[in-house]
């Protein structure tokens, strides 16, 4: 089973093979979005980075699945202009799409 990633009313959510972590809207500080080049640096990867209000943080790469859905709606969600992440490059930076 492939990981997953989903956003609704409560929150945003990723779903791994041995269990859910979930993120509430009131809990979640911001959420960014941005491209890297991981070793052997040769295949761009686009990864949103969750924060939560505590300090802690996690990350979702498109790799799982509903990504691109996900990151659209935490971006329509708080009102932001989603990049077009198919030509979001590492030198673009950090691109804060929540809150």
């Amino acid at each position: 089973m492939a990981s997953r990633v989903f956003v609704d009313d409560v929150g945003i959510s990723l779903v791994y093979p041995n269990g859910t972590a979930q993120y509430l809207w009131p809990e979640i500080a911001d959420v960014t979005v941005q491209a890297s080049l991981p070793p052997p640096g040769d295949q761009r990867l686009v990864e949103i980075d969750i924060s939560h209000v505590s300090g802690e943080f996690t990350t979702a790469s498109e790799l799982f699945d509903g990504f691109y859905e996900s990151v659209a709606a935490v971006a329509a969600r708080s009102g932001v202009r989603l990049p077009d992440l198919a030509t979001l490059e590492p030198s673009d930076g950090v691109v804060q799409i929540y809150p």
